[in-house]
């Protein structure tokens, strides 16, 4: 017989694939962290063009991810995107980026190993980590 979960909505954690539809989302949580972001992009490109190029270019290997809570609520994100431009060592070496929206018990921690299982099924041989604190 299956019971009905001991889990609260609110505290149940979804983490999926970004998409188009989660921009809005995404740039609230990016709000937390306001300063980090500047001077790590350049000057030209605004935030939104930034995440919107982000969840628009995925690939096989290059991914965007949000945690959802229980509400549907986006909380977080991870994105493991190109470390360098150059095209020959370019799939082999690659920064995940974390965003938490709040503080949070094991989330940052969640997104970065659901980034690093990722990584291991890939040819990248490098991943060096960013969290904003």
């Amino acid at each position: 017989m299956l019971r009905p979960s001991t889990i609260s909505p609110a505290s149940r954690l979804l983490i999926r694939q970004g998409n188009a539809s989660d921009l809005g989302s995404v740039l609230r949580v990016c709000e937390t962290h306001a300063e980090y972001w500047d001077g790590h992009l350049p000057s030209e490109m605004r935030l939104s063009d930034y995440f919107e190029r982000a969840l628009a270019c995925q690939d096989e290997v290059f991914q965007f991810w949000v945690a959802e809570n229980g509400n549907g609520a986006v909380i977080g994100w991870e994105m493991l995107s190109a470390f360098g431009v150059d095209p020959v060592n370019r799939r082999l070496t690659a920064e995940a980026t974390t965003c938490l929206g709040q503080q949070s018990s094991g989330l940052g921690r969640t997104l970065v190993t659901h980034a690093l299982r990722h990584a291991a099924r890939t040819p990248l041989q490098y991943v060096y980590a960013r969290t904003p604190t």
